[in-house]
C-alpha cells in the first residue's frame, strides 16, 4: 500500500478527565478497547477529503466559514498503555506526565479511528528560508478542563480552504518535508525556487 502522510500527533500534550472513556463492545483481544468521548458535533464544519498538498493523503477542509478563534473540533481516539503496539504509529499523542494518575494504565491517545476529523488536518510550514509563511490557520490548544485538547482557528477559514497546522516541537518532521514535491509545492506558494536551500520551521 502506497504511504500516504496524515496529521502526525506523536508528542502533542493533551488532557483528558478521569471518566471520559467509554469501552467499545467490538473486540480485536480480551481486553476492553477504551476510547476517550469528542464533541462529534464539530465535524459538521468540516469535511475530509484527498490533500492539496502532495502524498499526504487526506486533509481536513473546511465545510462552513470558521471565524478566528473558534474551535475546529476535538481530538478524541483509544486510549493507549506502554505496551500497546499502536505506540509505533504516526497518529500517537503523548498525554502529559500530570494526568496520568486520572488516565492510569493509558500514556498515550491513538486518533487514527477514533480521533474525529482534526486527525486529519496535515502540516505546513511556519517558515521556509526564514520566510513566514502565514501557511497555518489552526493551532491546538490545551485546556486543564474537558475536553482538553482542542483545535481553533488562526485567523478567519473560508469555506473550502484546507486547514493546516504545527505539530509542535517534537515531531520529526523530515521525512515528509525532505520529499521534492513537497517542497515544491510549499515553495510556489511563496514563490520560492525549490532548488536553493530549504530550510523550515514548524
Amino acid at each position: 500500500m502506497k504511504r500516504r502522510y496524515h496529521i502526525y500527533l506523536i508528542s502533542f500534550a493533551a488532557f483528558f478527565i478521569s471518566g471520559t472513556f467509554v469501552l467499545l463492545s467490538a473486540q480485536k483481544s480480551a481486553q476492553d478497547t477504551a476510547i476517550l468521548k469528542v464533541n462529534k458535533e464539530y465535524d459538521k464544519r468540516t469535511v475530509v477529503r484527498k490533500s492539496t498538498i502532495p502524498n499526504a493523503g487526506n486533509g481536513l477542509f473546511a465545510a462552513v466559514r470558521i471565524k478566528k478563534g473558534e474551535v475546529i473540533g476535538e481530538l478524541g481516539g483509544r486510549l493507549v498503555s506502554d505496551n500497546d503496539p499502536a505506540r509505533s504509529n504516526h497518529y500517537i499523542a503523548a498525554i502529559p506526565q500530570c494526568a496520568w494518575e486520572k488516565t492510569h494504565p493509558y500514556k498515550y491517545i491513538d486518533s487514527k479511528d477514533h480521533g474525529a476529523h482534526v486527525s486529519r488536518i496535515n502540516f505546513a510550514p511556519s517558515e521556509i528560508n526564514g520566510i513566514e509563511t502565514d501557511f497555518q490557520n489552526a493551532t491546538i490548544k490545551q485546556l486543564c478542563q474537558h475536553p482538553y485538547f482542542l483545535f481553533v482557528a488562526l485567523k478567519d477559514i473560508e469555506p473550502g480552504a484546507e486547514i493546516w497546522s504545527s505539530y509542535g516541537p517534537n515531531y520529526e518532521y523530515d521525512e515528509f518535508m525532505s520529499a521534492p514535491e513537497v517542497r515544491h509545492f510549499f515553495c510556489s506558494l511563496l514563490k520560492m525556487d525549490s532548488g536553493e536551500k530549504f530550510t523550515y520551521l514548524y
